[in-house]
């Protein structure tokens, strides 16, 4: 019973903490090409795994992603582009 509540303690924490990079830009490291037709696979700068859409010439570079979706030990997410960071300024 104490090794439920504190996993699901663990598990509350890692969605809270989680939930808090939803919708930030995060510095992604390209590692490699995911399950699917142009999804890659990369970790952010707090080690966690992002999925995202992009070319894999990408692999091996440090991109930046907007969080799009949050799980507790994972996101999905978008390349931020040049074009879309000048919007963002202004």
């Amino acid at each position: 019973k104490r090794l439920q509540h504190l996993q699901a303690t663990i598990e509350a924490n890692a969605q809270k903490i989680a939930q808090s990079k939803l919708g930030t830009v995060q510095r992604v490291l390209v590692e490699k090409a995911g399950n699917g037709e142009g999804q890659l696979m990369g970790r952010t700068e707090c080690n966690r795994l992002v999925s995202f859409v992009g070319n894999p010439r990408l692999i091996g570079q440090l991109v930046d992603v907007t969080i799009t979706v949050a799980k507790a030990y994972s996101f999905k997410g978008e390349v931020v582009t040049k074009e879309a960071l000048t919007e963002m300024a202004s």
